[in-house]
C-alpha cells in the first residue's frame, strides 16, 4: 500500500486531436510529506466514510468525494486512491496541505484490461490490484490513476490495449444479448399467456400433463429444461397457459368402474385438503380400499393413516390424492 512515499516521473498517455497517444512526465521536483500514518476503512461505493483516513484527517463521504471531484461508481471509488483520494481528504480539512505526488499511468483514450497492464509491467496481477485498492473491477476506467506499474506504455501499446477492452466488452454484451433472446424464446407472450406451477402426481406422465394443460410435451420440456421424458411424483413444473385458461379435467384414466361403486366413493368421501375422507365399512380391508383408488397400496394407507392392517367399520381414512392416477373432482367429487 501507498503511505505518503515519494515515486519517480508520473507518466500520462493522452488523446491528441488527430488520436494519437503521447507520453508526458510531470515535475518532478519532490515535495514535503507530512509524517501522517494513513490507512483504509469503510467499503467502496458506499455513502458513510470510507477510503483513506488518519488520526487528524478523517475519510470522506460519498457526498464530499463528489465535492471534491473524486469519481465515485461501480468501477472505481477514487476515496481508496493512494494519492488523490489522500490529498482530497487532506484539501477538504487543511487547504494549506502539500499535496501528495507519486508515480502514476493514465491512458486518456478509453479503458484497458488490469491483465494486460500485468503482462506488459511483468506483474503478477494480485500486486497491481494490491497497490491499487481504488479499482474495483478487473478494468483501469479511462481517465484513471494506477500506481506501481513501472513502465510508460507506447502509444501503440496503449492503443491496442484500449481495442482488446472494447473487445472484450463488445463481446460479453453479444454474449448476454444471444442469452436473453434465447431465455424469452422459451416463454410466450406474457400479456396473452401465464406462468402455472404443475405439481406432478403419482401416474402422471408428460402425455397426460399436456392434455390437462393444453400445452405441448415438447414446450413443457423446454420450459423446464428436461433433457427426456422423466419425470417424478412431487416435482414441480412451470406451464404456460392462456390467461383465463384452467387446468381441464382429467382425461386419460384407468378402465371405467361401475357406476355404484363410482356413487359409493362420491357418497363415502369429503374433502380434507389434499386427502379424500373414505369411511371404512363392513367387510373392508387395506387391500380392497385401495382397489378403489388407483395408484394407491395398502401401504399407502397405513402409512398416510399411521396405523396397521387392521381396520373397523365406521373408521375415517385419509386418501391422498395427489397419488390416485386417475384422480379428477368429476370422478372423486369429495375432493377439492
Amino acid at each position: 500500500m501507498y503511505k505518503g512515499k515519494i515515486f519517480g516521473p508520473i507518466f500520462l498517455l493522452f488523446l491528441l486531436p488527430f488520436g494519437v497517444l503521447a507520453e508526458a512526465a510531470m515535475d518532478t521536483t519532490e515535495t514535503s510529506v507530512r509524517s501522517t500514518t494513513w490507512s483504509l476503512i469503510g467499503e467502496a461505493g458506499s455513502f458513510a466514510p470510507a477510503g483513506w483516513s488518519s488520526e487528524e484527517i478523517p475519510a470522506l463521504t460519498r457526498v464530499q468525494a463528489v465535492r471534491m471531484k473524486l469519481e465515485v461508481n461501480t468501477l472505481v471509488d477514487e476515496r481508496f486512491d493512494p494519492i488523490k483520494g489522500k490529498n482530497a481528504a487532506l484539501k477538504f480539512y487543511s487547504s494549506e496541505a502539500e499535496p501528495l505526488q507519486a508515480d502514476a499511468l493514465v491512458i486518456e483514450s478509453g479503458a484497458v484490461l488490469l491483465e494486460d497492464l500485468a503482462q506488459a509491467a511483468d506483474l503478477p496481477l494480485r500486486v497491481i490490484e494490491e497497490n491499487n485498492p481504488h479499482l474495483l473491477r478487473d478494468v483501469l476506467p479511462k481517465g484513471t490513476n494506477v500506481y506501481g506499474l513501472g513502465i510508460a506504455l507506447t502509444s501503440m501499446d496503449a492503443l491496442a490495449m484500449v481495442e482488446r477492452q472494447d473487445a472484450y466488452t463488445a463481446d460479453l454484451k453479444a454474449q448476454y444479448e444471444r442469452r436473453r433472446k434465447q431465455v424469452l424464446s422459451f416463454m410466450p407472450d406474457p400479456t396473452t399467456h401465464s406462468a402455472s406451477t404443475y405439481v406432478v402426481r403419482s401416474g402422471d406422465y408428460l402425455g397426460r400433463i399436456s392434455a390437462r394443460t393444453g400445452a405441448s410435451v415438447s414446450d413443457i420440456r423446454k420450459w423446464n429444461k428436461l433433457k427426456g421424458n422423466t419425470i417424478y411424483p412431487g416435482q414441480k413444473l412451470t406451464v404456460w397457459m392462456p390467461k383465463g385458461k384452467e387446468v381441464k379435467a382429467e382425461t386419460i384414466a384407468a378402465a371405467p368402474k361401475k357406476k355404484e361403486e363410482k356413487k359409493e366413493l362420491a357418497t363415502a368421501s369429503t374433502a380434507d385438503g389434499s386427502f379424500l375422507t373414505y369411511e371404512v365399512k363392513p367387510g373392508d380391508t387395506l387391500w380392497s380400499i385401495a382397489q378403489k383408488f388407483p395408484g394407491i397400496s395398502a401401504d399407502n394407507l397405513k402409512s398416510y393413516n399411521k396405523m396397521d392392517a387392521l381396520i373397523k367399520a365406521g373408521e375415517q381414512l385419509k386418501i391422498p390424492t395427489q397419488m390416485i392416477t386417475d384422480y379428477s373432482p368429476e370422478k372423486y367429487p369429495g375432493a377439492q
